[in-house]
């Protein structure tokens, strides 16, 4: 039976309009205000829709709009260098000639007009980080790029090896995406997988809640990042553009440095792009750590072919790393080296038309090819990650092959679209998990609406997973043949909010309240490892057992916040909570202190052999704690305070964020949960210099769970400096001023060593 909910929204997407009005043009002239010069490669778009355009070397637009309903239409008019223009224009005739349009200069951004929309319907903690904001935040990943934003943690095995944790969920429980899709990757699964994201194609970070969080996918109680890379199909020239980046930090003596390049000829467009980034390893505030060193290579080539209506896109990708996770007296005493290899090929179309309602089609389709390799350090490594692989010379492999197609239709108010998704796991070494092959079909869609003052959205997913483990002839230790099964799974997601803007509070023309809540069940279906796993995994220093006979995690969250907006001031509380009757953990299931002290050299025995939850892992000395798959009962709920003030050139901002999860089955905290934190900006701007000084208080975290050790708390101090004009952007950043020692609650090495201490770092941008 198809629960109401759904009948509804399918019964509104079946009856919409067929009438549509019918094309029209608007056609101006873009000028320089002081030299009234024309201005070439503007862009002219309808802000929250696809419609858009470009000017010619004459400055001369013709913008065609389709199938838009209202009488009037909002135009922006942007370039970089420039300030953003809003014009209002009048549907009086089938083409409509603005004249002249006078624009000002002004220093922002480096990055071409990313023009994008998923129906932008935006919860007041919806985050947006682009341009001068995304410069100044800027690191090596994405975890600790947003580090300094509300309830945002970093799981680490150090600063390579780090990835964000959103309001006390991490690996599945958020989606991570790249344009809307998938990374591909198994940086999801594991705390020591990476994410292969080079930073430096980042043009936009952002973190998206509530109902249109299911539009992107399924796992998304925690939300949805998702980052908008430069290269997209949606950014189009008239002439040759590049872009170039360098910069390095101190405390890892990295170096990174970047090209990308848009080629445009006829109806055509190449976009090429080319990185690399090295770096040695990391210094914290009291020692060097071995073994954290890292070598990352990444080229991505893509073609797209534009009609007047649609384009059809081609893109590859090769990302290359390899990096290292460091000694750990009770697991791995030299360490562990990790290759990785992902080869991705994409396929974009994209049409506006007029089908039932509909305004454009999207189609995607994603093949990748992942390759992780696993070795303890030794010098006599081979380093060649397919030659490595042929050769077995390596103590755990796991591949992956992903095949996904997207369907997606589009209009103003709804979407609606199909998911394929077919993935082929290959572990092998050590990690006894079995090959499996899992098919996944979803069925999407997404709807607002506005009614009496009122944004009503809403939106579902249904997913259907089978899970299929290959038969073996492999010994499992833990868990018995008989339950390495197929597995299927189906799921059902919904959610559902409101907001409503209150301006009628004063006399002031720009103050108001807005108001927002939404509810959200989601479901998830257990990952491969969390099935099937048992066997050591040596770069997480754990023994992995799953449980084939896991249930699918269910999920209930809900969101209630408030904000006041004036001329200068906007103030915003959230809150956030969070049930799960059936939570999966990978837990931990025993502790050995004594490891941390070891020596291998003294002659002695390791202090935990023997013992029932350590077991052989990667050589002589080498032993892991046990972790296991298990179902419980979870609550997950919090707090978020953001205020900003805006006087002049003069910005300052606090925010403050906690979250607290429980176990309620065993009656402890969760574990890996972020602790308080508070965080206060000072913004001033002179000419095209911005001046940052951010004073960050990391509470100290009390509330164990399992095998946790209490983290003291840490006053950090940052200092950056920016200057930006049209063609380039150099940001200084100084972190840690004081040298503090501050110890990350979310990394897996606290115990060997703190966070970095004083960093200077400098990033170089060049865009002509």
């Amino acid at each position: 039976m198809i629960p109401i909910y759904i009948q509804k929204l399918l019964f509104l997407l079946l009856f919409q309009s067929f009438l549509f009005s019918a094309s029209f043009n608007i056609v101006g002239k873009i000028l320089d205000t002081d030299t009234r010069e024309p201005l070439n490669s503007v862009n002219i778009f309808v802000p929250g829709t696809d419609l858009g355009t470009a000017t010619n070397k004459d400055g001369n637009f013709i913008l065609i709009i389709d199938n838009y309903d209202n009488n009037q239409i909002s135009l922006n008019v942007k370039i970089i260098g420039y300030e953003l223009k809003t014009i209002l224009v009048d549907r009086l005739e089938e083409k409509i000639d603005l004249g002249s349009i006078l624009i000002n200069k002004e220093a922002i951004k480096l990055e071409p007009i990313n023009i994008q929309s998923k129906n932008q319907i935006n919860q007041i903690s919806d985050i947006t980080i682009a341009g001068s904001e995304l410069n100044e935040n800027l690191k090596a990943n994405i975890a600790v790029t947003l580090m300094n934003y509300p309830n945002i943690g970093i799981n680490s095995f150090g600063s390579v090896v780090s990835k964000p944790s959103v309001r006390g969920f991490s690996g599945d429980r958020f989606l991570l995406t790249n344009d809307g899709s998938e990374s591909g990757d198994l940086s999801q699964s594991s705390i020591d997988h990476v994410i292969t994201l080079d930073m430096s194609e980042v043009n936009q970070i952002e973190l998206i809640r509530g109902p249109k969080s299911l539009v992107f996918g399924l796992n998304a109680i925690g939300g949805v990042v998702n980052t908008s890379l430069i290269g997209s199909p949606k950014v189009r020239v008239e002439k040759i553009q590049q872009k170039f980046s360098f910069g390095g930090e101190r405390f890892n003596k990295g170096l990174h440095g970047d090209a990308m390049f848009y080629i445009p000829f006829k109806n055509n467009q190449i976009n090429i792009f080319l990185s690399n980034r090295k770096t040695d390893n990391e210094k914290s505030s009291i020692q060097l750590l071995d073994n954290t060193q890292s070598n990352t290579f990444n080229y991505k080539l893509g073609f797209t072919h534009y009609l007047k209506d649609s384009y059809i896109n081609f893109k590859i990708q090769d990302y290359n790393m390899d990096y290292g996770i460091p000694a750990n007296p009770g697991g791995h005493i030299t360490g562990v080296d990790i290759l990785l290899s992902k080869k991705s090929y994409q396929i974009n179309y994209h049409k506006t038309m007029s089908l039932l309602g509909f305004r454009k089609i999207d189609i995607k389709y994603n093949f990748i090819d992942y390759i992780h390799l696993e070795l303890v350090n030794d010098e006599e490594n081979n380093p060649n990650i397919f030659d490595a692989y042929n050769q077995g010379d390596y103590h755990v492999a796991m591949a992956k092959e992903t095949h996904n197609l997207k369907y997606e239709l589009n209009s103003k108010n709804l979407i609606l679209g199909l998911e394929l998704n077919k993935k082929n796991f290959k572990p092998s070494g050590f990690y006894l998990t079995p090959q499996t092959k899992e098919d996944y079909f979803s069925f999407y869609g997404f709807r607002n609406e506005n009614y009496a003052g009122l944004s009503f959205s809403s939106s579902f997913r249904l997913g259907y997973l089978k899970s299929v483990p290959k038969n073996s002839d492999i010994q499992y230790i833990n868990i018995e043949s008989s339950d390495m099964k197929k597995r299927i799974f189906k799921t059902g997601s919904i959610s559902f909010g409101f907001s409503k803007k209150i301006n009628e509070i004063s006399f002031e023309d720009n103050e108001f309240v807005e108001i927002n809540s939404w509810f959200m069940h989601t479901m998830r279906a257990p990952r491969v490892e969390e099935l099937y796993s048992d066997g050591p995994h040596l770069g997480s220093y754990a023994y992995e057992i799953g449980n084939p006979n896991l249930k699918v995690e269910k999920i209930y969250g809900i969101e209630n916040s408030i904000r006041y907006v004036d001329n200068s001031s906007e103030l915003a509380f959230v809150t956030f909570y969070n049930y799960s009757p059936y939570y999966y953990e990978m837990a931990k299931m025993g502790d050995c202190p004594d490891a941390l002290t070891w020596n291998v050299l003294s002659g002695t025995s390791h202090p935990c052999a023997g013992a029932d939850f350590i077991d052989w892992g990667s050589g002589a000395f080498g032993y892991l704690y046990k972790y296991n798959s298990r179902g419980s009962k979870a609550v997950i709920q919090g707090l978020e305070i953001d205020y900003n003030y805006n006087l002049d050139n003069f910005r300052f901002k606090y925010n403050y964020s906690y979250v607290r999860g429980d176990n309620k089955t065993i009656d402890r905290p969760l574990s890996y949960m972020s602790p308080t934190k508070q965080t206060l900006t000072f913004d001033y701007k002179y000419d095209l210099i911005n001046y940052k000084i951010r004073f960050s208080q990391i509470h100290a975290q009390k509330r164990l769970g399992e095998f946790e050790q209490y983290t003291p708390g840490a006053f950090l101090t940052d200092l950056v400096i920016s200057y930006n004009d049209q063609t380039k952007n150099i940001t200084i950043q100084l972190n840690n001023i004081f040298n503090v020692i501050y110890y990350n609650h979310l990394s897996r090495i606290k115990a060997i060593t703190p966070e970095a201490g004083r960093n200077f770092s400098i990033n170089y941008k060049l865009f002509f």
